[in-house]
């Protein structure tokens, strides 16, 4: 079996050797080098992609900041809020305020009480309860001043009595009314 192999049959030999070597570089060496070279074009294209619409995010992102601030310089709406950072405080000056509205309209506070919203609310209140003694003419002055002034105040459960009273107290307090309603105002999330 030692034949020796004529020429074409070494050269056939020789050339189906080199083709299963080049098949085997091509396959070993180039392809994965190619897939890792396309992998990579695939890649930087997707990541150059993300890139451009980030900056283009950010650059919207910085123009929404800007016209909210312009906004907020520009809020009408500003004074109708009641002002402070903490509910319990604000009730506090809220019934100050009410007490001075009452008290310089020649009606006589009672008492009040104040009801804060739930911290969920997407414009926390703050509500108070108040009871008061006036006549019918301090009566429309209270309930105009709280309606027309800022920060805006809504009223409501407005319950109206006539005193009954003695005929010796009748004389000192003639055309005296108990009146009992809630005041309510709102507190602008920002401030929170």
């Amino acid at each position: 079996m030692t034949d020796k192999l004529s020429n074409w049959q070494h050269g056939i030999i020789s050339v189906t050797i080199l083709f299963f070597v080049s098949v085997a570089f091509y396959l070993i060496i180039i392809q994965p080098a190619l897939k890792i070279r396309i992998n990579n074009a695939e890649r930087i294209d997707n990541l150059s992609f993300q890139l451009n619409k980030f900056s283009t995010t950010k650059a919207q992102i910085e123009q929404l900041k800007e016209e909210i601030k312009n906004i907020t310089e520009h809020d009408v709406n500003k004074g109708n809020f009641l002002e402070g950072k903490a509910p319990a405080i604000i009730a506090a000056n809220l019934q100050k305020k009410l007490k001075t509205i009452i008290e310089t309209n020649g009606g006589n506070l009672v008492s009040t009480h104040a009801i804060t919203g739930k911290e969920d609310d997407s414009y926390p209140k703050v509500t108070i309860k108040v009871h008061m003694q006036v006549d019918m003419k301090a009566l429309q002055a209270v309930l105009y001043n709280l309606t027309t002034n800022k920060p805006l105040l809504f009223t409501d459960n407005l319950l109206i009595q006539s005193r009954q009273s003695s005929s010796k107290r009748k004389n000192r307090n003639s055309g005296q009314i108990e009146v009992r309603f809630d005041v309510t105002g709102y507190l602008d999330n920002s401030a929170i």
